[in-house]
């Protein structure tokens, strides 16, 4: 409450009543108030008191020295002065500087930083606050500075110069600072880094930083001497060569002089593809269903049918190998080969025993016979039929036809590089001749690697990046055609993992929906990326042929982390009656988890926010990243692993997931059952219908913790092309790709 002042002209004693306690020190997170200081003959009084709330035109230098003051004291009590008495008052946004200015001269930044946080929040235009952030900051600096932390430093050194007045020997501070972080960049070959850093400070207020002129001058020799390389190498006809030194150019500065020229030339006659990926890339050809496994295997392999899309009639398959045909009645497909010599080996493979792949073995648990009719036509009959027989061929051939394989990894060092195999016998003339993919641990640094040509493509962008990318004209930025999505696999090797009960307890105590709308979207709609209740994909619209399997009328649980608390509690009480029917130990409440993740920005902002949340009910949680294509979490030894998954088509894909996350003797018959029955359906009635039942019973049993499913975009350079829209994964048309295009690009404008 604040109570109005008024001023009178009668006399009055110096302090009505008894004397008010002495002023107290200001905290950060005080109730504002105001501070008065009275002199009376050899006696100063200092007194907090509630804010003044003056009449009306009235102003504190205007009143008379005789006029009678009456104010509130901290603890309630109403007191009268005479002006003339009063030598000092004082604003709250001024004590609360005062106090913040002080800290900071005594060395106490992070105590300091409290009052200059409140003061911006609440006070943002209050006198002097600019002048004393320039200086707080550049006391930040010096510390960083003497610490070696030469970013830490400079990024204080630069907030501090927004403020104005800035500290006096700022420039000086600021070059100093540069011109270590921009050494370490180059020592350690971090040239875009340092380009990103002398564009910086090109453009700040500033007066000529001396360490800009120096680095610019030593980037543009070491790149010239690159270009120079490089022009002896394509004199010599060493296209090779010329493109690595090349590209040493461009990465310490693609702009030198005549660089721009020479690499477009090189371009034209060595294509070559770079990839910035925001996941890892797989260590071996894995049959994972994660986003970077689906994403790999498209370089290692061909499939003898393939999704190549979703449209009016659902999904949309080929084969590379020739022309698909599928008979009334789903109870048959072929394969015309174009070349009599592959049929028979894929013919075989279909028969191979044991099966090859799971994917082979559902085929296999289907199949009435196989014909090879004329060499070259391959007949597939079923038992029974099946609504997307071709849906069941998506088998890998590699091991039957090595001219399958696209390309074969030659990767020397940290980078992952993938050279076209010679005897592919489906490549194109403009197809990559090689294919090298960077890792990104955020998107934001990948994009700065495309728009500075470094690479040509990136894979994924992270959410928030999305409309900045939208926004340059340079690039082109599209989305895949199904929806990643995301949950927390539990280790069914853990007894209490093992309990429905305990694990819906676990979803129950994450706030899903804060964590994808807040910190992974940032407050942005994306359609097609919202929570789900199975692992299931919904498609990316609410008419979207891709989502048949989805049940919308089951809502995600919401967060409830009381309800938690009950169940973990109701676990155990289950956990102990079944010990004690089979006369063994009950096992005890874990009090620490590991979640392990993909090195994705996605995942790792996911599961930090997910940690959090579940500290809030009791756990210690460690995260711990796991390899780009595990999907079991007993595989990798951690108690919940996050899983980007890549379903494509839902009737056999959702099956094969199944049975990757969880090991048959932990599945429960009521899965079992909706899982097999599924594989049953013969028209789409039922295939929609016995999708709902494994949906429901996937959501009544928690099988995992499902999170959300996200719209996945990813970005090209308007010059490269080739690229398919909406494709299904990153490299479905890479035979197509070019690596430079002779025509002015097309962007996102």
């Amino acid at each position: 409450m604040i109570l109005l002042c008024g001023f009178c002209l009668t006399a009055a004693p110096l302090l009505a009543q008894d004397e008010p306690p002495p002023a107290r020190a200001v905290r950060s997170d005080d109730v504002p108030f105001e501070r008065i200081t009275m002199k009376d003959k050899a006696d100063t009084f200092e007194i907090n008191i509630r804010p003044l709330t003056l009449p009306r035109g009235t102003f504190w230098e205007n009143i008379k020295g005789n006029d009678t003051v009456r104010f509130v004291s901290e603890d309630g009590r109403t007191l009268e002065t005479k002006r003339k008495y009063v030598t000092s008052y004082i604003k709250f946004p001024q004590l609360l500087l005062n106090e913040a200015n002080r800290l900071t001269r005594a060395g106490q930044l992070d105590a300091a930083f409290k009052f200059y946080d409140r003061l911006l929040l609440d006070y943002p235009q209050h006198e002097g606050l600019s002048t004393a952030l320039s200086a707080y900051l550049y006391e930040n600096a010096k510390g960083a500075f003497r610490n070696n932390q030469y970013g830490e430093a400079l990024g204080f050194l630069e907030e501090a110069n927004s403020y104005r007045p800035p500290v006096d020997n700022l420039d000086t501070a600021i070059n100093a600072a540069a011109d270590k972080l921009i050494g370490d960049y180059v020592a350690q070959q971090q040239y875009a880094s340092a380009r990103e850093l002398i564009a910086r400070l090109s453009k700040l207020r500033i007066r000529d930083v001396a360490s800009v002129t120096k680095w610019k001058q030593y980037l543009q020799t070491e790149a010239g001497k690159k270009r120079d390389e490089a022009k002896r190498y394509l004199a010599a006809g060493d296209l090779n060569a010329a493109f690595v030194a090349a590209k040493q150019m461009r990465f310490i500065d693609g702009k030198v002089s005549g660089g721009p020229e020479l690499s477009e030339e090189i371009a034209r006659r060595f294509p070559f593809i770079r990839v910035g990926v925001t996941v890892p890339t797989v260590v071996a050809n894995s049959a994972s269903m994660t986003f970077a496994a689906t994403r790999d295997r498209r370089l290692l392999q061909r499939n003898l049918t393939e999704l190549i899309g979703f449209g009016a009639d659902g999904s949309q398959y080929a084969s590379p190998f020739g022309t698909l045909g599928r008979a009334v009645g789903g109870v048959e497909f072929s394969l015309l080969f174009r070349n009599p010599a592959e049929a028979y080996p894929c013919s075989a493979q279909l028969l191979s025993q044991p099966p090859s792949s799971p994917r082979l073995a559902l085929l296999q648990e289907s199949l009435a016979y196989v014909d090879l009719e004329n060499g070259r036509e391959l007949r597939v009959q079923l038992k029974t039929p099946h609504v997307r027989p071709e849906a069941l061929a998506r088998l890998d051939v590699m091991q039957q036809l090595p001219e399958a394989v696209p390309y074969q990894e030659k990767t020397s060092g940290d980078m992952r590089r993938f050279v076209v195999n010679p005897d592919y016998a489906m490549r194109s003339p403009q197809q990559p001749q090689a294919i090298e993919m960077e890792n990104f641990g955020y998107s934001s640094r990948a994009l700065l690697a495309l728009r500075s040509g470094q690479i040509d493509i990136i894979d994924r962008l992270f959410p928030t990046q999305v409309d900045e990318a939208k926004a340059d004209s340079s690039l082109v930025v599209d989305y895949y055609r199904t929806p990643s999505i995301h949950f927390l696999a539990p280790n069914y090797d853990h007894p209490l993992m093992q309990s429905p009960t305990f694990r819906r307890g676990l979803l129950y105590a994450i706030n899903r929906s804060s964590i994808l709308d807040g910190r992974l979207l940032a407050g942005a709609e994306i359609r097609g990326s919202h929570l789900i209740s199975a692992p299931i994909p919904a498609g990316l619209e609410a008419d979207d042929s891709a989502g048949y399997g989805y049940d919308n009328s089951i809502d995600p649980r919401p967060y409830e982390p009381e309800m938690s608390v009950t169940l973990f509690r109701l676990a155990l009480l289950e956990l102990e009656q079944q010990a004690e029917a089979a006369e063994t130990d009950a096992p005890q409440m874990i009090k620490q988890l590991k979640i392990g993740h993909p090195d994705s920005e996605i995942s790792r902002e996911a599961t930090t926010a997910i940690a959090r949340y579940l500290k809030r009910v009791g756990f210690e949680v460690e995260l711990v990243v796991t390899p780009p294509e595990a999907i079991r979490a007993a595989d990798v030894g951690v108690d919940l692993l996050y899983v980007e998954a890549c379903v494509q088509e839902s009737l056999v894909d959702i099956p094969l997931l199944v049975s990757q996350m969880i090991p048959a003797e932990h599945q429960s018959r009521y899965l079992q059952a909706a899982v097999r029955r599924l594989n049953e359906a013969t028209n789409w009635t039922q295939v929609r219908e016995r999708f709902w039942t494994l949906h429901r019973v996937a959501y009544d049993e928690t099988i995992v913790l499902p999170l959300w499913q996200m719209r996945d975009y990813f970005v090209r350079s308007a010059e490269f092309g080739g690229v398919s829209r909406q494709p299904m994964t990153l490299f479905q048309d890479v035979e197509r790709w070019s690596a430079i295009s002779l025509t002015s690009g097309k962007g996102n404008k």
